[in-house]
C-alpha cells in the first residue's frame, strides 16, 4: 500500500511538473509576442503620425510651385519631392486601412477606428480625395488652375472637419486600440502566472504532506 501512494505520489509531481514547465514555455511565449504586438503597435501609431505631416508637405509644396509659376522658376525638383510624399501617403493609407479591414471591422469594442475611416469620420474618403487633387498638380499648365488645386488642397486640409482633424483622431485612435490590445493580453500574461504560482504551491503542499505521512 505505501509502494503503491509513494507511486501515486511521483506520477503526481511528475504531472504537475510537466504542467508547469508547459505553463512556463506559453508564459514565454506569450511575453514575446506581447513585446512583437507592442512593436506592431507603435509601429502603425508612428505611421498614422506620419500622415499628418505628409499632408502638411503635400500643401506647402503645391503652394510653392504655385509661386515658382508667378516667378517662372523651374518646378522639377519640387515635383520630385512632391511625388514622393503622394506614394509615401498613399502607401501608408493602404497600409493602415488593410488593417482596420482585416482587425477592426466587425469587432464591436473597436469601433472607434472603424468609424475613423470608414463611417462619419470619413477618412478614407477625404485622403482618396485629396490624393486625387494633389496628383493634379502634375498635368496642370494654368497658373489659375494650378492655385485653384492649391486652394483645394489647403482647404480639405485645414477646413471644418478637415483632413487634418480626422488623421489627429485617427492616430489617438491607433493608441486607444494598442493600449487596449495589450492591456487585454497582459491580462491574459497575469492568469497565466498566477496558474503557474498555484501549481507551485500544490507542489509545496504536496511536498509537506509526504513528509508528514512519513
Amino acid at each position: 500500500m505505501g509502494i503503491f501512494q509513494s507511486k501515486k505520489f511521483i506520477l503526481l509531481e511528475i504531472l504537475l511538473c510537466v504542467i508547469l514547465g508547459v505553463g512556463i514555455v506559453c508564459y514565454t511565449q506569450s511575453n514575446q509576442e506581447i513585446i512583437q504586438k507592442q512593436n506592431t503597435a507603435f509601429y502603425y501609431v508612428n505611421i498614422s503620425g506620419k500622415q499628418r505631416a505628409l499632408a502638411q508637405r503635400i500643401v506647402f509644396l503645391s503652394q510653392i510651385i504655385s509661386t515658382n509659376y508667378i516667378l517662372k522658376r523651374n518646378n522639377q525638383n519640387v515635383f520630385l519631392e512632391l511625388r514622393y510624399c503622394i506614394n509615401e501617403l498613399s502607401s501608408i493609407h493602404q497600409i493602415l486601412q488593410n488593417f482596420v479591414v482585416s482587425t477592426i471591422v466587425g469587432r464591436e469594442g473597436h469601433s472607434t477606428l472603424n468609424d475613423v475611416y470608414f463611417g462619419s469620420g470619413g477618412l478614407m474618403f477625404k485622403i482618396e480625395k485629396f490624393l486625387e487633387n494633389a496628383n493634379k498638380m502634375f498635368y496642370l499648365t494654368n497658373f489659375k488652375d494650378v492655385l485653384q488645386v492649391n486652394q483645394t488642397l489647403l482647404q480639405q486640409l485645414e477646413g471644418d472637419d478637415g483632413l487634418l482633424t480626422s488623421l489627429e483622431l485617427a492616430t489617438l485612435s491607433q493608441q486607444i486600440y494598442g493600449q487596449t490590445f495589450l492591456r487585454e493580453q497582459e491580462r491574459n500574461i497575469e492568469w497565466l502566472l498566477y496558474l503557474g504560482l498555484l501549481i507551485c504551491g500544490v507542489q509545496v503542499i504536496l511536498l509537506l504532506w509526504n513528509v508528514v505521512r512519513r
